[in-house]
């Protein structure tokens, strides 16, 4: 390798480098434009579930099953984002809250009705077990209606079995 490319590598490198140690330099994502998705997302995933609670069939479960992961991916990255800009203190901390209450808000109506399914197709287990899950993941103080809803639905289920020794 000749000496310009050699330095032209070293020069690309730390750069790269650069990048990864200061997180701040990278340009902001668009949170309107994350909450703009989180709301397509959330309607894609209420018609899959819709679509699944007329015929809850494997194929439409997989489908919607899809669509939530969508939406958890989705909620992750809002998460990170958040949790950036209240680490910075950004002046975008309001419109980076916002992006992950409205990915959690739609993560969470959608997840409610792919539950309310299973407990009508007799998966009471699986729907309490993904209903705990929800509970632990939307512990943030933007999601106290949701726990509410979600906590509500898990007291519909009763008490949880207890199975003879």
């Amino acid at each position: 390798m000749d000496k310009p490319r050699q330095l032209s590598s070293l020069a690309v490198a730390a750069f790269l480098v650069v990048l990864t140690a200061c997180p701040s330099m990278l340009p902001a994502p668009s949170y309107r434009t994350l909450a703009k998705r989180a709301d397509s997302l959330g309607v894609a995933c209420n018609q899959a579930a819709a679509r699944f609670a007329a015929a809850p069939s494997g194929e439409t479960r997989q489908e919607l099953q899809g669509r939530l992961t969508e939406l958890n991916e989705a909620l992750i990255e809002t998460s990170g984002y958040e949790q950036e800009a209240r680490r910075a203190n950004s002046t975008d901390l309001i419109d980076a809250n916002r992006a992950f209450l409205e990915t959690g808000r739609a993560w969470a109506n959608c997840s409610l009705q792919y539950n309310a399914v299973l407990v009508v197709t007799g998966e009471r287990d699986a729907a309490r077990h993904n209903y705990e899950g929800l509970l632990a993941r939307l512990a943030g103080p933007q999601f106290v209606a949701e726990r509410r809803r979600i906590q509500a639905a898990m007291n519909e289920l009763g008490p949880v079995p207890v199975l003879p020794p």
